[in-house]
C-alpha cells in the first residue's frame, strides 16, 4: 500500500518535471539572443573587498562588541546555571 503510494508519487512528479522541461526549452527558444547575452553577462567579482567591507561595517556599526560582550556572557551565565 505504501509502495503504491511511493510510486504514484513519484511517477507525477516525474511527468511534472517532464512538462515544465518541454516548457522551459519553448520558452528559451523564443527569448531573443540579446536577452540571452544580457542573462549570461559574467560580472567580476571581487570576493576578498566584499569580506572587508562586510567586516569594516561590522565594526563600524558597534556589532563587534556586541558580539565580545554576549560571549563573555553567555560564558559567566552557563557557569552560573550548570551543575557540575
Amino acid at each position: 500500500m505504501v509502495v503504491n503510494g511511493i510510486q504514484a508519487i513519484t511517477a507525477t512528479w516525474l511527468s511534472y518535471q517532464a512538462v515544465y522541461h518541454e516548457w522551459m526549452l519553448a520558452l528559451i527558444a523564443k527569448i531573443p539572443f540579446t536577452w540571452i547575452d544580457i542573462f549570461l553577462q559574467i560580472k567580476q567579482t571581487d570576493l576578498w573587498g566584499d569580506v572587508q567591507r562586510a567586516w569594516n561595517h561590522f565594526v563600524k556599526t558597534g556589532q563587534l562588541w556586541a558580539m565580545i560582550i554576549g560571549f563573555i556572557l553567555g560564558y559567566m551565565i552557563k557557569g552560573f546555571t550548570s551543575f557540575g
